[in-house]
């Protein structure tokens, strides 16, 4: 059975200091909420190749993704998740989440999309506006990725 809605394919990026133990958000201006960073997936674009510009741009970070590819040697990192997402419109994001460690550690908020960029512990997240998977997939990582 398939969906008859409009699926638009985004990929971002679940960045955790394996020192700090602390995600990085972006507070997203149309959400009113902390976010991982992300975006859509332009034309001619990879999702790793997505994750890495938008992770970029929103936070002025370079990084690394984590995780394994399947074993030949031209295929595509496997993602941490692969979420669907529904908008109030009704459309559909399928996100490819990825693990990403910082190569850089000086932000730069310059994206106009989001309003503030800043490090949470598992904690402090539930003190503030965020979706609740943030804090299914910091808990996953936590417990099961950065033992």
């Amino acid at each position: 059975m398939t969906e008859n809605k409009l699926k638009h394919f985004c990929a971002s990026v679940i960045l955790i200091d394996p020192k700090t133990k602390k995600i990085l958000l972006v507070r997203h201006k149309k959400f009113g909420k902390w976010v991982q960073p992300g975006g859509h997936i332009e034309e001619e674009e990879s999702p790793e190749e997505c994750a890495i510009r938008e992770t970029y741009e929103e936070t002025g970070l370079k990084i690394r993704l984590i995780g394994e590819h399947f074993p030949r040697e031209d295929d595509f990192l496997k993602p941490l998740a692969v979420l669907k997402n529904r908008n109030k419109e009704g459309y559909i994001h399928i996100d490819f989440v990825y693990l990403a460690e910082p190569l850089t550690q000086k932000i730069d908020l310059s994206s106009d999309e989001n309003t503030d960029v800043k490090w949470f512990s598992r904690n402090e997240l539930e003190n503030i506006s965020v979706f609740n998977d943030i804090k299914i997939t910091m808990d996953y990582v936590l417990a099961n990725v950065l033992k």
